[in-house]
This record gives C-alpha cells, sequence and structure tokens, in this order.
C-alpha cells in the first residue's frame, strides 16, 4: 500500500506559504510586507474518497483544524478513532481553518489520503488534491515549510569600534543563535559586506534583544554579522544554514578555472535563492518576482531539474482570480508567467499541472487583454509598473519590448488552450495581427532594429526589445542578423546594467552563434564580480564603480542586494550553449547534444534530464564523447547527427 500524505486543496499549500513569505521582509527595523495583492487559501473546503475494506478496521481523521468526517453519511468527529465494516464505503471530509489552510491526514489499512482523493473548496467542482511526499506523518504540519539545517561557524572573528565581527565566509540564510547574559542588552548587525556588518546606522538589517540566556534569532541573509554587547559577551556564536535541499545534478568545467570558480557560485547564487519558492535575492527583499523567477526556472533545468519548486513558484505568482492587478504590479511579469507556465509544461510533458491552473492562466491573460489600448497594445494603466529593466529606455508611450512579450504570451495561450482540448487558433490570429502593428509601428529597416517607442518622436533604440525579437524568433534570421549586427554588436548602443537583462542578451547572442561574445562576457560581467570577492553573484554590477559604490541602490548606501537569483545565468549558459543539451519535443522525448566549445580548449560538464535522467558531454579540439541515461538523444556535430546510445558512450572524432 503507498504512503498516506497530508492533502490540502490544491495551490492552498502555495498561497500560505507565500503569504508568510511575503510579510517576513525588513529595513532598518521596520516591518515592510509587499505592496502587491495576494490570494489566501479558501478557509473552507471537503475532501472526498469512495475506498473498500476487506474487513473491519479503524481510521482515524488527523487535522489542526475544525472538521468532521462522514462515513456513509455518518458523521464523526475529527482526532478520534473511528471504527468501519467490512465493504464498500464512501468517506467525505468537511473542513474550516481558521489559520493555515485546510489539510488533513488519514493513514488507515484501507483508507490512505494521498492523490487519489478530490477536493471541493465548496464553491466549485472537484479538483485533485495537493500533497507533497515531505509530508507523511500524523506529526507533521504543512504549515511548517521544511527547510533543512546545517551548522556554520565563523571562519574568522576580528574587534571593532562597533562590536565583535564574524565573518562566515561566504553569503549565507542562517539562524544566528547564541548564549548571553538576560541582563546583557546585545545589538546584532547583519551584512552581505563587512562594510554594512560594521555600519549600524544604514544597514537595513540590524536588531537588538535583551532579557534571555539563549537566542534564536529570526532567519536572514548575511556573510558577516556584528554583535555589540553592553554587558557581557554573547558565548557560542553559531549560524545554522536554513535551506531547501536541492541536489545539484549538473556540473561544468573547462580549461580555463575562473570559469569554474564563476560557474560554481552561479549555482550557490541559485540555491540560496531556492527556497519555498524562487526569490528575487535572499537578503533586501525576500520576496518572489515573476522576472526574477522566470530566468530561475531555465537556470533550474540545467542545475537542479525540479520540476516541484518551478510548480511551486509559479503557483504562488498566479493567485487566483479576480485578477485586478498585474502580476507584482508589472505588466511584463504577468507575460512572463504565462510564457513561463508554457515553458515549464515544454520541458517537463506536466500535462495535469497545466489542466488544473489552466483556468487561472486563462483569467490572467484576459485581465491583460482587458487592459490594452485601442490599437491592441499594451499600455501604461494606473496602478502599472512598466519594467523591462534598469535602464534607460524611452517609455513616454507604447513600448515595443511589452509588445513584442505579448506576442510570445499570445503564442503561449494558443499552445496551452489546444492543450487542454480548447481552441487556440483565436489567440494565434490575435498574434499574427499583433505582429504585423509592431513591425508597422517599431521596426526601422535603415537602422535594423526597433524603436522603444514610436509616438514620442525620440527614435530611441536600445537592446531590450531586439533581444526579445531574437529570443522569441519574433523576427525572421535574416532580420535577426541585422539586429545582431546593428544593435546588439554595437557599442554606441546602451549597455545592460544588470545581470537580469544581461543574460537575456546572452541568449540571444547564443542564439546567433556568437558563443564567443558570450564566454567572453560571462568571464568579463561575472568573473569581474567574482574578482571583487563575490560569494555570490549580485544583483547589478557596474564595473567602473570602485569599493562601497557597488552596494548602493535605490538610494540606499547597501541597498544593492549581493545574492540575486537571476544572477545564475551562467548555468543555463553554459548548459544550453556550450554542452548544447535542448529538449526537441515536449517533455525531453526527444532531445538535441548540439556542443560547442566556443574559445575554451575542452569543456565537461553534465547536464540533468527530467526524471532523474542525465547527458554528460567531454569535448576538446579532436573528439567528443556524450552519454546519456535516456533515450531520444540526437548528436549534433559540424553538421552531421548521430543517435546517442543510452548507457554507452558515444564518442565521434572530427
Amino acid at each position: 500500500m503507498k504512503q498516506a500524505q497530508w492533502i490540502w486543496y490544491n495551490g492552498d499549500f502555495e498561497l500560505y506559504h507565500s503569504m508568510k513569505l511575503h510579510a517576513r521582509r525588513e529595513e532598518f527595523g521596520v516591518e515592510y510586507p509587499c505592496f502587491w495583492s495576494l490570494s489566501a487559501p479558501y478557509p473552507t473546503a471537503s475532501f472526498a474518497k469512495a475506498f473498500h475494506a476487506d474487513e473491519a478496521d479503524i481510521l482515524r481523521l488527523v487535522t489542526p483544524h475544525k472538521a468532521y468526517i462522514t462515513i456513509d453519511n455518518v458523521r464523526y468527529a475529527a482526532n478520534t478513532d473511528i471504527a468501519i465494516a467490512a465493504g464498500d464505503h464512501v468517506a467525505r471530509v468537511v473542513i474550516l481553518a481558521q489559520e493555515g489552510f485546510p489539510c488533513i491526514y488519514i493513514n488507515s489499512k484501507y483508507l490512505i489520503t494521498d492523490e487519489t482523493w478530490v477536493c471541493d473548496h465548496l464553491a466549485g467542482g472537484p479538483v485533485p488534491v495537493g500533497t507533497w511526499d515531505a509530508y507523511t506523518s500524523p506529526e507533521d504540519d504543512p504549515r511548517v515549510f521544511p527547510f533543512a539545517y546545517e551548522t556554520l561557524k565563523a571562519v574568522k572573528i576580528t574587534n571593532t569600534d562597533e562590536g565583535k565581527l564574524y565573518d562566515f565566509g561566504r553569503e549565507t540564510f542562517a539562524v544566528v543563535r547564541f548564549d548571553a547574559h538576560p541582563a546583557a542588552k546585545i545589538r546584532v548587525v547583519y551584512g552581505e559586506s563587512r562594510e554594512e556588518a560594521t555600519d549600524p546606522a544604514e544597514a537595513l538589517i540590524r536588531e537588538t534583544v535583551t532579557g534571555k540566556s539563549h537566542y534564536d534569532l529570526a532567519p536572514r541573509a548575511f556573510r558577516y554579522i556584528c554583535v555589540k554587547s553592553d554587558g557581557a559577551e554573547p558565548t557560542n556564536v553559531i549560524a545554522d544554514y536554513e535551506y531547501l535541499p536541492l541536489e545539484d545534478r549538473a556540473s561544468f568545467s573547462c580549461n580555463r578555472r575562473d570559469v569554474k570558480k564563476i560557474w560554481d557560485i552561479c549555482a550557490y547564487t541559485l540555491h540560496l535563492n531556492s527556497r519555498e519558492f524562487f526569490l528575487d535575492g535572499i537578503k533586501r527583499d525576500r520576496w518572489c518576482w515573476s522576472g526574477d523567477a522566470y530566468q530561475s526556472y531555465k537556470a533550474n533545468n540545467y542545475l537542479f531539474f525540479d520540476p516541484a519548486i518551478t510548480k511551486r513558484t509559479i503557483v504562488a505568482l498566479l493567485g487566483k482570480p479576480p485578477y485586478e492587478q498585474h502580476v507584482n504590479t508589472i505588466n511584463d511579469y504577468s507575460m512572463y508567467l504565462i510564457i513561463g507556465a508554457y515553458e515549464y509544461y515544454f520541458a517537463t510533458g506536466d500535462k495535469r499541472f497545466i489542466e488544473i491552473y489552466y483556468p487561472r492562466i486563462k483569467a490572467l491573460y484576459d485581465f491583460i487583454e482587458g487592459r490594452l489600448n485601442h490599437l491592441g497594445y499594451v499600455c501604461h494603466r494606473p496602478g502599472d509598473w512598466i519594467f523591462i529593466d534598469w535602464s534607460d529606455i524611452d517609455k513616454g508611450g507604447d513600448l515595443c519590448a511589452e509588445q513584442i512579450l505579448f506576442w510570445q504570451c499570445r503564442n503561449a495561450m494558443a499552445a496551452l488552450s489546444e492543450l487542454v482540448g480548447l481552441e487556440g487558433d483565436h489567440y494565434r490570429n490575435a498574434a499574427d495581427k499583433l505582429k504585423r502593428n509592431i513591425m508597422r509601428d517599431f521596426w526601422r529597416e535603415d537602422r535594423g532594429g526597433f524603436v522603444d517607442c514610436y509616438t514620442t518622436g525620440r527614435e530611441n533604440i536600445t537592446r531590450h526589445a531586439n533581444i526579445f525579437a531574437i529570443m522569441y524568433d519574433f523576427v525572421s534570421e535574416k532580420r535577426a542578423r541585422k539586429i545582431t549586427r546593428m544593435v546588439l554588436e554595437n557599442d554606441a548602443i546602451t549597455q545592460i546594467t544588470t545581470p537580469y537583462f544581461e543574460f537575456f542578451e546572452l541568449c540571444a547572442l547564443a542564439k546567433m552563434g556568437k558563443l564567443s561574445a558570450v564566454q567572453k562576457k560571462i568571464e568579463s560581467y561575472w568573473g569581474g564580480m567574482v574578482k571583487l570577492g563575490a560569494t555570490s553573484i549580485w544583483e547589478q554590477y557596474l564595473p567602473e564603480q570602485v569599493g562601497i559604490q557597488h552596494y548602493g541602490m535605490y538610494g540606499m548606501k547597501y541597498g544593492c542586494s549581493l545574492c540575486h537569483a537571476w544572477g545564475g545565468g551562467p548555468i543555463y549558459l553554459l548548459g544550453r550553449y556550450c554542452l548544447g543539451v535542448y529538449p526537441t519535443s515536449v517533455g525531453y522525448e526527444t532531445y538535441a547534444v548540439e556542443p560547442n566549445r566556443g574559445t575554451y580548449k575542452h569543456i565537461d560538464g553534465k547536464v540533468p534530464l527530467p526524471e532523474g535522467g542525465e547527458v554528460t558531454v567531454k569535448m576538446d579540439g579532436h573528439t567528443c564523447t556524450v552519454t546519456t541515461t535516456r533515450a531520444g538523444g540526437t548528436l549534433i556535430l559540424k553538421g552531421k547527427t548521430y543517435a546517442i546510445p543510452v548507457g554507452e558512450a558515444l564518442t565521434v572524432t572530427y
């Protein structure tokens, strides 16, 4: 018999933990909950299942909430033993959660809670329940996220004017614990840099505690903590690293050791930001932003290939109808969510997930479409944030980058609709019409690119819309080459300054066969941070800045996140374009391995595949060896194709 699991209404687990997560941000001693709308779990639900008992048995409904269970329409109390007779039965649970979200657990000989139950939140039809194999015991509590912990000790302790400075060697997210005299007043200042931890007036996160002999402080991000007491010094100062135990299923190395170091730090950055959901950064925001998450989905597939965290993030960001605001208030972030849902399906083949959440995806799309202007363009409405990137973009009117994203969003909706058995042609036709209008209004043939905005008269060309045009196959190959030459390789066009959009630009360049330029940028841009001592990748890197200038952002001395998820882009870039692994059909039913050393003398790495599979690639100037554990792979090398056998090394000399 299968193992019993806690069950809940599909999505409620994610919405509950999203609410908890988005309430935890703090700055300068002030709580700072998110400023966008959040969806709450349903307080009531009912669960049902028919079952057969070969003989009489005892079962118990376990729940922390107000609930009852009926067996064949006879009502029984929760958390009590219930005798059942042999035969066929129907169990139904009705529950009300005054706090948390409705969840139940049953583990008896003939009836267990698992994914075979259905749930009805008392306002609609039955849907499959949510489960997670982290919750399999009656003592488990789905309201508590199942983090793992590892004790860390400072690698260096020094005395400063502001207190004793503990250096834990690299960025971490941890619970600080220490013993102290109850009468002592103790100030703890957290810092991603030494400078921040020793600057209590400007550090974003600090607190003062007193009255206890032992402290377990709230989990926070830091590399350094500075501890100052007005009495006896605290003792036994440690940090318990709090993390989601995801397995690195990928690797990458080449003849350049600095590239391996960059890859490792990018992987660690993604680990730190992979928690309940994909976070943007672990110190300042600690929130879930759809644009940041979209890039994390891609990196996830080339490091962990863990579908669960991508699904949790999509569900948390998606919330539930009615929609009255864009995701994170940002127009482009709503579209990334829909595009990301389709890309998740294409990578995993998880049709069931799309079937469950399609109504919400459709409702979000309808919200986007309902806010278009009379020309059918995405535009700014009250409460919207037209973001795209922290860059000097002409946002004085309808923005081209937004329209190309919407074009891709419509294509994603067409595919998702057809996947669940609905008609998708009207989305595709609308996308075609939008494309014609974009080409008419924004494309400048003589300049080889798209202008940001056609209504202001400034005719400003930046990289962003042109990057999307290549990434999403919006333009022909001929025009893509022209954009590459006249925009992306044109130093007169304003450069990208964030790892966020730099990742998109490098995706476009790699797609156009400019892998050497991509490798050079990884080494100079990401490598530039590493050379400055970064132990995780920053939110923004401006090479012209020096010293403490790197830490400032948003008008705050230490406002720049030094551990930001969108910094993990090289994980995807090196796996996708250097090792060359990518799906050619849904769920990697078929996939290609198209390795390219670029400027490297040799490459050696591993890329994860669905369901625990993996591909290893080794390549030097003469031979390429590929090994896979999954059928359907094709090696593409020097214009020739080779079927990759399962479990046997395929070596090609060229």
